[in-house]
């Protein structure tokens, strides 16, 4: 009886990793299927774009509400697709969000440290162009006298 016990045990065993097989197949047909259709729904998104960027600039002698019209329903269409129609859009809007969140817990410094960083950032641009103005005009000044 044990040894009955312990066949069917085996079978429903395999059984069971051949149904997860099964499921993984399937998941994995699914994924492809839909990993070629979100590409296809990006690349139209992607040359709904370019086309609008291509008519804004083509048609420059236009009025610009009317190359404005071109560019942004294009863009509009775009982000809907994008945002709607891909399977990618709750991942997107997920990491939008946590960007969100994570641009809130930025302690931005007060306002006249930020003055003084920035005091002290161009004061160092303007003394390192300086400095390398210098070493350029030196070095033309000494291949010059050296030929």
């Amino acid at each position: 009886m044990s040894d009955r016990k312990q066949k069917v045990k085996e079978m429903a065993v395999a059984s069971l990793k051949q149904s997860r097989q099964e499921l993984r197949d399937r998941r994995r047909d699914v994924q492809r299927k839909t990993g070629r259709e979100n590409v296809a729904k990006l690349c139209l998104a992607a040359v709904l774009v370019a086309g609008g960027v291509i008519g804004f600039s083509f048609l420059s002698q236009q009025p610009l509400y009317v190359r404005g019209t071109i560019l942004g329903v294009p863009l509009l269409l775009s982000g809907l697709i994008v945002l709607f129609w891909c399977d990618a859009s709750p991942s997107l809007i997920r990491y939008i969000k946590d960007s969100v969140v994570e641009i809130k817990k930025v302690v931005w410094p007060p306002k006249n440290e930020a003055w003084r960083n920035t005091f002290f950032v161009l004061v160092f641009t303007a003394v390192l162009t300086l400095f390398l103005w210098l070493v350029d005009s030196f070095l033309v000044w000494l291949f010059t006298q050296s030929t």
